[in-house]
């Protein structure tokens, strides 16, 4: 997992853990689908969308490390 999520791209977050997809419709975030998720990063759509980025950044942190558990104990 990047160190600093909140800096990459928010398309580039959903390419590589598609499981990231439902955080982001459960912040009722347009992300997914949206033209502007290949340009923008994670701080700035959490602030776009009102949120702290470093608590939504968690919030994306905790689902990449599930999977990556789930992917070392399968």
């Amino acid at each position: 997992m990047p160190d600093k999520i909140e800096t990459l791209i928010v398309a580039d977050v959903m390419n590589s853990w598609p499981e990231t997809v439902p955080v982001f419709i459960a912040h009722r975030m347009a992300c997914p689908g949206c033209v502007m998720a290949p340009f923008m990063t994670v701080t700035e759509a959490a602030l776009e969308y009102g949120l702290e980025p470093a608590a939504f950044a968690a919030d994306l942190a905790r689902t990449i490390m599930k999977v990556k558990e789930d992917a070392a104990s399968a």
